[in-house]
């Protein structure tokens, strides 16, 4: 059986031109393809060139040779930088190569070349000198922010640090700004992302880690009018790492968050690392050498709580030469190219990468994915509520599951919802009532969002309802809202929503999330299996405490009353403290959605409409069903109290140890199957 590793962590072989082992080369990636240029070969001394594409879909590489009327390649060199610009150019800039003045003598260079996707052509740029032109350099590092090419750090031909930052505007191409930089900057310590910025992080938020409602907080931070700036992170001194977090805002202002950072665990000391930005977090890799491990490894920063995390990737970066790593935005997957059967430690002694393996990290598994975007303002989603609400402009309706008629206007579903226009292109008369099996309120739900392009009301932000627009949209093929509410249970997601996000989740082949709810249900199962070992212990204590009490007082137990004053084991439980009290009120959110038909969880949801409101009344058809489970969750009223059968300290004990039972005899097969090897 396949391990959770196993599904999150992909290896695969690649065919084709596969690039020799080099030295020094860049590696990109942009849309689906892989762009690894020039490069010192592994082998010699000899420098390259060279262009190879590796197509992500095939994982077949080829070596690009450029068409007729393109201009030379840049000269071979290696330890240069290579960034995306606008996802249609490949901006080259400096590094070092053989002299073309003398055989065989070292140089460092300046020049930028720039590769055209879209055409294939190399083009060199012929820019004018400066006062702001920066020192040729290699091992540097760059990256885009807007229309400018940020340049930070590097070594000359002496290999001394030039601890400086140039700009190069891209539309003028010219060098418009140097500005020093207070430490020695890198490409074997360092590395440099560009992250959309929203504004100066809250200081409230990083003393205290406070944050908006999670189901739209990610999304504001990644769409409100922003800027982008760029997150420069150092790590030194290997033996004991000191860590440094710096933010380069748009104005060329830098601020350090050093101090900021936070974690249960931090990142080791990584060698050559690289830095990549995903939705709100900011993405670490690199090579980790210590007497103990020698591997690869990815960690992740909340940029929002600034708190790192590790990914877990398994076993498959402990053996092997794994070398250097990109992000696959479009598939939120991290690359890690390498070779399983080589040394890492005799590999990064010669800085030797290689391309014959390639492993595929699934990032969204640890809940790092790209944000959906904003397709239109705040004004135009309300202007769309209000629009759905207008019963006026509407020439057609939809009858519900629960015979509830909603009037839309057809001409705005067509335009929005291809399956209702096929629907209405394919009926042979023109009838003005369509029959849609679900919910009034999934069905309203739906409706929202074909009118705004969003989720943004409270109505569509409850568990169930999200679940079931995930559903439609695998169904009805609709990208946009299955990333939407995609996005929306990833927020959601805890202890007492994982079952029915997992069971959504497998549904509407999210396997990403799927995978995330699953360690959501083994952590509770793990949790629930501590707390009973915790009662255990706590109810021998006591059984020993009493023992010791009898045995110290035999003539008060003779003359007290059984009745009244003995504890009798099984019968009579002792107080429970505030502590066991919590966990009982956990374990009983825990299995909140169990049901026992064929779709336990999504059928258990379909049938409560307590948490949708007045605005959407149960039908007669599902009325027993949502009154029994509120007599199920709500507290008993005075005149039942009076009953025997109905007292709380006699039922809530006997339902949560069979709702414990259930849930491990469900998941207790399925949780330890996917265990990590």
């Amino acid at each position: 059986m396949q391990s959770i590793s196993g599904i999150i962590t992909q290896l695969h072989s690649t065919l084709g031109e596969v690039p020799p082992p080099l030295v020094g080369a860049s590696v990109n990636v942009i849309k689906d393809k892989v762009y690894v240029f020039a490069g010192r070969l592994a082998s010699s001394r000899k420098m390259t060139n060279f262009l190879y594409i590796l197509d992500l879909n095939t994982l077949q590489w080829t070596r690009h040779i450029p068409p007729p009327d393109s201009d030379k390649p840049p000269q071979p060199r290696y330890f240069h930088s290579a960034s995306v610009y606008q996802e249609n150019q490949l901006i080259v800039f400096g590094g070092m190569g053989y002299s073309r003045l003398s055989t065989g003598e070292l140089c460092v260079m300046d020049d930028v070349a720039v590769l055209d996707i879209a055409t294939m052509c190399w083009k060199k740029m012929r820019i004018q000198p400066s006062l702001y032109s920066p020192q040729s350099r290699y091992a540097h590092l760059s990256t885009v922010v807007e229309d400018r090419l940020i340049i930070l750090g590097g070594q000359d031909l002496e290999s001394n640090y030039l601890d400086e930052m140039n700009v190069l505007n891209l539309k003028t191409w010219e060098w418009e700004m140097i500005k020093a930089l207070d430490k020695h900057v890198g490409a074997y310590r360092s590395m440099a992302a560009t992250v959309p910025l929203m504004s100066k992080v809250d200081e409230d938020n990083r003393n205290n880690n406070n944050t908006d409602d999670p189901a739209t907080a990610s999304m504001n931070q990644e769409n409100k009018d922003q800027t982008t700036g760029v997150y420069l992170y150092t790590n030194s001194n290997f033996s004991d790492v000191k860590r440094e977090l710096q933010l380069i805002h748009a104005n060329h202002s830098i601020e350090d968050y050093s101090g900021y950072m936070t974690g249960s665990i931090m990142p080791p000391g990584l060698r050559f690392p690289t830095g990549h930005a995903l939705g709100n977090h900011l993405i670490l890799a690199g090579t980790y050498l210590s007497p103990q491990s020698q591997s690869y490894t990815i960690w992740s920063l909340d940029l929002a709580k600034l708190t790192w995390s590790r990914i877990e990737t398994g076993n498959v970066f402990q053996t092997g030469s794994w070398n250097r790593g990109a992000l696959f935005k479009d598939k939120n997957r991290f690359l890690v190219f390498g070779n399983p059967n080589r040394s890492l430690l005799e590999d990064y002694s010669h800085r030797q990468i290689n391309f014959d393996h390639m492993a595929s990290v699934d990032l969204e598994a640890f809940g790092v994915y790209s944000l959906p975007k904003m397709t239109c303002s705040s004004l135009a989603q309300e202007m769309g509520l209000r629009l759905l609400n207008e019963p006026a402009i509407s020439d057609f309706y939809i009858m519900t599951l629960d015979n509830q008629t909603i009037p839309v206007n057809s001409a705005v579903l067509c335009q929005r919802w291809p399956y209702f226009a096929k629907i209405l292109e394919s009926s042979e008369r023109q009838s003005r009532y369509l029959s849609f099996p679900y919910p009034h309120a999934v069905v309203v739900a739906l409706l929202q969002f074909i009118y705004t392009d969003h989720l943004l009301t409270a109505q569509q932000y409850q568990p169930h309802i999200l679940s079931q627009l995930l559903l439609l949209s695998d169904m009805y093929h609709l990208p946009r809202l299955c990333e939407l509410a995609r996005h929306a249970l990833h927020q959601m997601l805890n202890m007492s929503t994982a079952p029915l996000i997992f069971e959504t989740a497998a549904l509407s082949h999210q396997t990403s999330l799927q995978i995330r709810a699953l360690k959501m249900m083994i952590a509770a199962k793990k949790m629930i299996q501590q707390q009973q070992q915790q009662q255990q212990q706590q109810q021998q204590q006591q059984q020993q405490g009493q023992q010791g009490q009898q045995q110290q007082n035999p003539r008060s137990r003779a003359i007290s009353s059984p009745a009244t004053t003995t504890p009798t084991p099984g019968l009579v439980q002792p107080a429970p403290s505030t502590s066991t009290a919590t966990a009982s009120d956990q374990r009983s959110s825990l299995f909140e959605y169990q049901s026992n038909t064929a779709s336990p969880t999504l059928n258990s949801f379909r049938s409560r409409k307590y948490s949708v409101g007045s605005k959407y009344p149960s039908t007669p058809s599902n009325k027993s069903a949502f009154m029994q489970s509120e007599i199920d969750i709500l507290p008993t009223s005075d005149s039942n109290m009076s009953s025997p059968s109905m007292t709380p300290t006699v039922t809530t004990p006997m339902k949560e140890k069979k709702k414990k039972k259930a849930f491990l005899e469900a998941f207790g097969k399925l949780s330890s199957s996917f265990q990590s090897n």
